[in-house]
């Protein structure tokens, strides 16, 4: 198969994607708007983006490990000295098994004192939203420490804020498919347009390929080389 060949094997399995995938999307938005209405957001997702930075195993252990995520709430560092809020954060994102937990604990202690020279939580959080446009969004989350240009943007893909309803996060399991369909880049922007592109030809939001890239990874994998063995016909043109 050459690359046209497996980018429209891409674009088939795309417009192809099952009743279990279709129920993925809809669980990932129902959930990304539900996070865009807490009144903490950018703190939530704050420690959200430290849970899952290096591995995903953290998210339970702090996003959803009640005991723990009360005690590092914006309200529960607050009633600490400063000196102790660095030790509590590193004590309870290792209780989390947060990776990186020394590091990033002394991070967020000083996104605890960014957050509080703004204003506290709400806020930061209304001036998060009051950025005009996509960049402009991901040039506030850049102020925080430890996020860079991958999570500032993911945050609110993860949040499906309306801004990002087209974007596309390349990351390695999006480079795998780049990888298998024989394509390379030279930028960033041009690898998010070519997925862009191939978005709208199976009838998708950028973020929907996005995520289904991200999520069932194998899956559009074993699409895409099905056909590898098979040597394309004489004339055959890409």
């Amino acid at each position: 198969m050459n690359e046209c060949s497996k980018r429209q094997a891409l674009v088939d399995s795309l417009k192809r994607i099952t009743p279990e995938m279709r129920s993925y999307l809809s669980n990932q938005k129902r959930w990304g708007k539900d996070e865009l209405e807490r009144p903490d957001f950018v703190w939530h997702i704050l420690l959200q983006s430290f849970a899952t930075w290096g591995t995903a195993r953290g998210h339970e252990g702090l996003i959803g490990n009640q005991d723990n995520y009360r005690r590092v709430t914006f309200d529960a560092l607050s009633r600490l000295e400063a000196d102790e809020r660095p030790l509590v954060l590193e004590e309870v994102f290792l209780a989390a098994k947060v990776r990186y937990a020394v590091m990033k604990a002394r991070l967020m202690a000083r996104n605890y004192d960014l957050v509080a020279k703004m204003g506290g939580p709400l806020e930061a959080t209304r001036q998060a939203f009051s950025q005009d446009g996509k960049e402009a969004k991901i040039t506030f989350m850049k102020r925080f420490y430890g996020i860079g240009p991958k999570y500032a943007r993911n945050i609110w893909m993860d949040a499906y804020h309306p801004d990002f309803h087209d974007t596309i996060a390349v990351d390695l399991r999006i480079r795998k498919i780049t990888k298998a369909l024989g394509y390379s880049f030279k930028t960033y922007e041009e690898e998010e347009r070519f997925y862009q592109e191939i978005a709208k030809e199976a009838g998708l939001q950028g973020w929907e390929v996005d995520r289904l890239l991200y999520e069932y990874n194998d899956h559009f994998l074993a699409d895409i080389t099905a056909g590898e063995g098979q040597r394309d016909p004489p004339g055959a043109r890409a």
